[in-house]
């Protein structure tokens, strides 16, 4: 009888020491996967909006005789700065025309010496534009190479998809720990109630 109480107390013992390290294995386990997710939410993660970066538009500049032409493409739009070379007067009442693609966009007015095109789509790299202009007396085409900054889509879909859900995956870790947690002391528990019965 007194061997069978120390048999008991001894089992008792040795569950309770393998839930205290299936407790600590636990924890221990959570604290590693906290910091791997705040590690990894470094490398992959969005956390806002990245700081502002001040980008010039693409712009090009030619001399049409004694006049000199600046134009700059920003948002779908091409505006064209029209100035005499010697002083930088603007040039008014222009009459600009420029094809792009085998496309003709004309250019409208809109303040002394600057013209706007709207609905103008540029590819990225370079792009040979042809001018057609009217300037007074003066009459011609000039080609304009303005050349784009060519923004990559594929980058930026493969680190989406590339970029791995640490959030998602440690929480799948921490259920699987503490299911497996549970299912131990459950089975130390089925055992221990049939060594008493």
């Amino acid at each position: 009888m007194v061997m069978g109480n120390k048999a008991r107390a001894g089992g008792q013992g040795l569950e309770t020491t393998i839930r205290h390290a299936l407790a600590q294995a636990l924890c221990a386990m959570l604290l590693l996967m906290a910091g791997g997710t705040a590690g990894h939410a470094q490398d992959g993660h969005d956390h806002g909006a990245a700081p502002r970066a001040i980008i010039v538009s693409p712009r090009a500049e030619a001399r049409i005789g004694n006049q000199e032409a600046v134009i700059a493409y920003d948002r779908n739009r091409l505006v064209l700065f029209l100035q005499r070379y010697s002083d930088g007067q603007p040039t008014t009442g222009a009459q600009l025309e420029m094809t792009i693609d085998f496309v003709p966009v004309s250019f409208e007015e809109v303040a002394p010496g600057t013209y706007v095109a709207n609905d103008v789509m540029l590819a990225g790299g370079r792009n040979d534009l042809e001018l057609t202009y009217k300037i007074g007396e003066r009459e011609g085409t000039e080609i304009i190479p303005l050349t784009l900054v060519q923004r990559s889509v594929e980058t930026s879909v493969t680190r989406k998809m590339t970029a791995p859900s640490t959030t998602t995956h440690g929480l799948l870790l921490a259920g699987l720990a503490i299911g497996i947690y549970i299912a131990v002391s459950a089975l130390l528990a089925f055992r221990s109630r049939s060594r008493a019965a």
